[in-house]
């Protein structure tokens, strides 16, 4: 399932899913944010080491995957898919990508990279949230095959679900 691109000028970015070896650079990606990458990401919590243990626990705890885009051996982007319970057919889907980074197509690689993992996994449908002020994240969403997709604003927040699965 590997994705990759060139069009950056850095070494291609590769989609994959992440591994158990991949924490410490996951870690190492996470300390490059900023705490507004980071606040975006979690809906207000600005806590490196909170996200950090979130992803760990996706990763090793056997109910989600998370998705790494790296240039050579650098993180630079990751995607999560939580599932709230092991086999469920949905799950949640949460980006970041470091912010030096940012909008160059890594998050937009790392969404390409959702359907096939969903079909893989049996999820039919991912759920995301995006807030009003998140302009790179809501210009992503809209790049979604709108007939798979259902959106609605709640106070604030996107607030939708990804059609993913078999049609």
């Amino acid at each position: 399932m590997p994705v990759t691109g060139t069009d950056t000028g850095q070494a291609p970015a590769t989609v994959r899913p992440a591994g158990p070896g991949d924490l410490g650079e996951l870690g190492r990606m996470v300390g490059r944010c900023s705490a507004a990458a980071v606040r975006d990401r979690t809906h207000g919590g600005t806590r490196h080491a909170d996200l950090l243990d979130g992803i760990r626990s996706t990763l090793l705890g056997g109910s989600g995957t998370v998705l790494l885009a790296a240039e050579g051996r650098r993180a630079v982007g990751c995607l999560e898919l939580l599932r709230p319970s092991p086999g469920a057919p949905v799950a949640e889907m949460a980006l970041l990508v470091e912010d030096a980074r940012q909008g160059t197509g890594i998050g937009t690689r790392l969404v390409a990279a959702v359907p096939a993992w969903a079909r893989a996994a049996g999820v039919r449908d991912v759920h995301f949230s995006v807030e009003a002020g998140n302009g790179r994240a809501r210009r992503l969403l809209r790049r979604l095959d709108a007939g798979r997709l259902r959106a609605r604003w709640e106070q604030g927040v996107v607030e939708g679900t990804w059609h993913v699965g078999g049609l």
